[in-house]
């Protein structure tokens, strides 16, 4: 085989090689993103980079992500099942597999900074694993409601909310059950610390009544848009102990017969947090959910309008401001679909738009993280070609006329008619053609056909004393677009 040949195989192979890779990646199992909220960062597998963690993406095996101060992130596995990603972690999705892909149902994370809450669907077959590590702490799920937490120590804290995890030491020997409302300590190379009660153990309850103690709180949604929840609230609902009492922010809710709940808590513009507090038999236990409000457009100022029509100039630049009036909203702008800027409430963006020879569509839009979206658009047309202007009558640039002289006296208006010159051409506007907005000769406007050609008639100047009379022809031509084309090449001398 020769060596073109050699070449171009060896091509072939790499590029199928790399589809039937990308291919494969984009067909894996992965959990997406339903929320994010604040600054949170990706770390794709086998790179260093980190780059921005977008709402709807999908978070591969092998994949970390790392929250900032107010931030946070919630995920859905496969499975439904939902991990949130509070602020200052670092969480990496280590193992996803799927029954349906891989024959396997396995899914496994590993916290190495900061807390979590997940909620795992039951696992109903022993074939299906769930586990969070950390660097301290391994815990094997079985359908569970659990927060966990490592600190700078890499101290890790397991609270089983609702359901029942096992949880061992990465660097002693030992494993515990941590049930319901229960929580155990693992420090980095000692066993796990046995279960205890989530409380105040200074209130002198026992074990049995605090683990009886249960509050679920379900919202629709952690996002909402529709203005009218500012006067109505958001609706809430969720289930606690009979008998219990209940209060949201300090607001009481009505606890029914069999223990549950429903109804609307007030919230303002922006980030709320709802803290729910029941209590039983001088025990209590609390529940923070964060909602997004977020019911404002993000607003466009541009510094100068965009004023539809033609123009001449390929470049065309485009500045303003954007702001939001919901609190600490991060607004994208995009121009053309190009994003330009990205400010927190407000601030300012200039790009410089190189547009194209003919029909332009200059499309601004800005967009909050819960997608309201406001956009303005205007359509340009650019034009940087000169008209082309043909005289065919006279023929040449300098044409003389040999009249006769001029009687001493009689009739003068024979002598005028003679000293008129017809004045015939041709003016195209190449394409992409704005269209002609004037033509002048000698100062005189005149009007062309719709074909682009012209005639007119101008007045000749004789010579005096027996020199020649020279006549410049002066032509001034534009388009729509301010493309001009002057010429004063012809010349009819009257001799």
């Amino acid at each position: 085989m020769n060596r073109p040949k050699m070449k171009t195989l060896g091509l072939l192979i790499l590029v199928t090689a790399s589809f039937w890779s990308f291919s494969a990646t984009r067909q894996q199992p992965g959990a997406q993103v339903k929320f994010v909220i604040g600054k949170v960062e990706i770390q794709p597998k086998n790179q260093t980079r980190w780059s921005k963690l977008r709402l709807r993406q999908s978070v591969y095996s092998g994949d970390r992500l790392k929250t900032f101060l107010s931030s946070r992130v919630e995920l859905q596995m496969p499975d439904k099942s939902v991990i949130k990603v509070n602020q200052n972690s670092i969480f990496e999705v280590k193992e996803i597999k799927t029954a349906r892909q891989n024959n396997e149902d396995k899914m496994s994370f590993t916290l190495w900074a900061g807390n979590i809450w997940a909620h795992f669907k039951k696992i109903v077959s022993s074939r299906q694993t769930r586990e969070i590590e950390s660097p301290s702490a391994v815990v094997a799920i079985r359908g569970t409601t659990l927060e966990m937490d490592v600190d700078q120590h890499e101290t890790t804290r397991v609270h089983v909310i609702e359901g029942q995890v096992a949880v061992r030491s990465r660097g002693a020997a030992g494993e515990v059950l941590v049930g319901s409302n229960q929580q155990s300590v693992i420090e980095k190379g000692k066993a796990p610390s046995p279960p205890k009660a989530v409380g105040n153990e200074a209130e002198g309850q026992s074990n049995s009544v605090r683990e009886k103690l249960k509050l679920d709180v379900n919202v629709a949604k952690l996002q909402f848009t529709d203005p009218a929840v500012i006067m109505g609230g958001i609706p809430v609902r969720g289930r606690v102990n009979p008998k219990a009492q209940l209060v949201a922010n300090d607001i009481p809710l009505n606890v029914m017969p069999n223990g549950q709940f429903q109804g609307r808590i007030r919230v303002k513009e922006g980030l709320n947090e709802i803290r729910f507090v029941a209590r039983l038999d001088g025990t209590q236990i609390k529940k923070v959910l964060r909602v997004l409000v977020n019911t404002k457009k993000p607003q466009i100022r541009l510094s100068k309008p965009i004023v539809a029509g033609f123009l001449n100039r390929r470049d065309y630049s485009l500045s303003g401001a954007v702001f939001d009036l919901t609190p600490q909203d991060r607004i994208k702008v995009f121009i053309n679909d190009e994003l330009v800027t990205e400010v927190v409430g407000r601030g300012s963006f200039n790009r410089t738009v190189i547009l194209k020879e003919g029909k332009n569509i200059i499309r601004i839009r800005a967009v909050d993280i819960s997608k309201n979206t406001t956009e303005m658009a205007e359509q340009l047309f650019l034009d940087t070609v000169k008209p082309i202007l043909t005289v065919t009558e006279p023929a040449q640039q300098v044409f003389a006329r040999f009249e006769p002289p001029r009687p001493p006296s009689g009739d003068y208006s024979f002598v005028k008619e003679k000293f008129k010159q017809t004045i015939r051409g041709l003016v195209i506007d190449p394409q992409p053609s704005s269209g002609i907005k004037r033509i002048t000769i000698n100062g005189k406007e005149i009007r062309p056909n719709s074909d682009g050609s012209f005639e007119t008639e101008i007045v000749l100047k004789r010579g005096k004393l027996g020199q020649p009379g020279k006549n410049r022809l002066s032509f001034y031509i534009e388009d729509m677009a301010g493309n001009i084309t002057r010429d004063n090449s012809h010349v009819i001398l009257i001799r």
